[in-house]
């Protein structure tokens, strides 16, 4: 019996992996090179996840860079944020594809508005505003660098539900055993 179940708790404990898909969304260039601002950005999804979207993805970064001042994007800054098809390597090119997101620092007086592709700005176009009215933009949509899934050197993370349920075992059998004494 025990090794019955030193055997149980040893499958149990052993995690299940999950793939992550990454989209690199490359570094675009807002306005000229001498103005210092570009935006780039990046989201992973489960790879066995078929709905894209805000509620479905694993992570989210992007980051502005402004007049040589770079500034985080988090999820609380998007306005809103539409998928069509990220596997055909652009993102922005379909009319239901683009992104708002909204910036407020509290260390400065900068606010900004970035806009990015169809559903935004009905043009193949990403750009940003800040608080004065001045405007950058890119002329192109993003390019995508898809990596991971399970022909593409997935990433691995383990998935914690398999611990959980071990420890819940391993307690429940070290509470029987307490109990017996």
């Amino acid at each position: 019996m025990k090794h019955l179940m030193a055997v149980v708790f040893v499958l149990l404990s052993t995690p299940s992996l999950a793939g992550v898909i990454t989209y690199d969304f490359t570094r675009l260039v807002l306005g000229s090179d001498s103005q210092q601002t570009s935006l780039t950005g990046q989201i992973t999804f489960d790879e066995n996840e078929t709905q894209f979207n805000m509620n479905t993805w694993l992570s989210f970064f992007f980051q502005l860079e402004f007049d040589g001042v770079s500034y985080d994007i988090f999820e609380q800054d998007i306005s809103f944020f539409e998928i069509a098809d990220l596997n055909d390597g652009i993102y922005g090119n379909n009319d239901n594809e683009g992104f708002e997101l909204f910036i407020t620092d509290t260390n400065s007086t900068y606010e900004f508005s970035i806009y990015s592709g169809m559903a935004a700005l009905n043009a193949e176009d990403s750009c940003v505003y800040d608080l004065n009215g001045d405007g950058r933009c890119s002329g192109s949509s993003f390019q995508l660098v898809k990596t991971g899934g399970a022909n593409n050197g997935s990433t691995q993370v383990s998935e914690p539900a398999s611990f959980a349920t071990a420890m819940l075992i391993l307690f429940a059998f070290t509470s029987m055993r307490k109990r017996k004494q």
